[in-house]
């Protein structure tokens, strides 16, 4: 009988191996200790290191929030709000001067954070810097002029780089696509099992899969995997002060480019930094002015929603403010009028917590402060 269990229980994992990767039922949902996990392929930094200033005055206890955490509003100072949340860390950067500080959770500055769906809006950068530089003709590349064989589906033909960038690919959405490429030993495992529900240019759903095709495209086109790409076009040009790491899959050494960047708060300011300045840094101009505006733009064509292009999130006319987003409410939260950089790295919280702080609203208190 403990013979039978165990060849059912051999039969079971294999039937669950089959479909998902039995990591996926152990593990569940992404968090922090997964860029150690994976594999991953280094980004080097350069020589030189671009640092922020500080600020010699204290403003975690001069901005103000209105906190509803609780049910009711709260005014409380920045740094008895940081704490209360479950941070890694929490920077506002004005005026290339760092305001306000905040680690958590045995973090410090040098410390690598997982950027989860951050690493899509530095995808987008690859794009536009790739077709800057002629790798790529433009966003109305079909997908398949790099990846032939990538799909047989009749709708594959109509595919296109913008499709992807804007999620409006027209790809089905399917859990198994996401265990494969996120926790898969071989990306190609779940990249097959892409079917198509609509015609691309259709409608909007957000998919990994679409950022994942994405980085294929860029190592096709460029030659270069996207972490070598990254390095040499962006981290590198930008003086980062650490090193970086892209997580892979297992068999390839495939980049999970729809997420699993590992960098530190400071560094990923600097990519803000890098959009704030129209794509020009020291007068090296990184990636156009045109890419940016492009980006940048409200956008309604082929099913895109206004809010959200290339990869980014767009907020309000008013503010002219503009986002990276990633899971648990991670933000690269950028201000051009006011010259703004706030990123806010959360982990997982309460999820009835999570939902009460609004956090896009809360950048705007600070923005209103500065």
């Amino acid at each position: 009988m403990l013979h039978l269990k165990y060849c059912y229980l051999l039969f079971l994992i294999f039937a669950l191996e089959s479909c998902v990767p039995l990591r996926s039922l152990f593990l569940i949902e992404p968090d922090k200790k997964d860029i150690h996990r994976f594999p991953f392929k280094e980004i080097k930094k350069n020589k030189d290191c671009f640092e922020f200033k500080i600020s010699k005055q204290s403003f975690g206890n001069k901005l103000m929030l209105n906190d509803c955490t609780d049910g009711r509003p709260t005014y409380l100072p920045l740094e008895d709000f940081s704490p209360s949340h479950n941070l890694r860390s929490f920077i506002v950067i004005h005026n290339d001067t760092i305001k306000y500080e905040y680690y958590g959770q045995n973090t410090n500055k040098n410390s690598l954070h997982p950027s989860y769906s951050l690493a899509k809006s530095f995808i987008s950068a690859l794009i536009g810097v790739a077709i800057d530089e002629g790798y790529i003709k433009s966003v109305n590349d079909l997908a398949m002029d790099y990846l032939p064989n990538l799909s047989k589906e009749e709708n594959y033909k109509e595919l296109t780089i913008n499709h992807l960038l804007n999620h409006t690919s027209g790809i089905k959405s399917d859990l198994k696509i996401d265990a494969h490429i996120y926790y898969g030993r071989d990306i190609f495992r779940g990249i097959k099992k892409i079917r198509f529900i609509s015609k691309p240019g259709t409608k909007q759903e957000y998919l990994n899969i679409n950022s994942q095709i994405l980085g294929l495209i860029i190592e096709k086109a460029t030659k270069m995997p996207p972490s070598i790409f990254l390095q040499e076009k962006i981290w590198k040009p930008l003086k980062m002060c650490n090193d970086a790491i892209w997580s892979t899959d297992n068999k390839n050494k495939i980049e999970k480019t729809f997420c699993c960047i590992g960098a530190t708060t400071r560094d990923y300011a600097k990519f803000g930094r890098l959009y704030i300045n129209n794509g020009q840094i020291d007068e090296n101009q990184i990636i156009s002015t045109s890419w940016i505006n492009k980006t940048l733009k409200y956008n309604t064509e082929e099913g895109s929603n206004k809010y959200y292009n290339n990869s980014w999130y767009l907020g309000l006319e008013k503010y002219g403010d503009y986002m990276a987003k990633g899971l648990y409410k991670q933000y690269i939260y950028l201000n051009k009028k006011k010259n703004l950089i706030i990123i806010a790295l959360n982990n997982r919280e309460n999820k009835l917590k999570a939902e009460k702080v609004k956090w896009i609203y809360l950048f705007r208190q600070i923005s209103d402060q500065l």
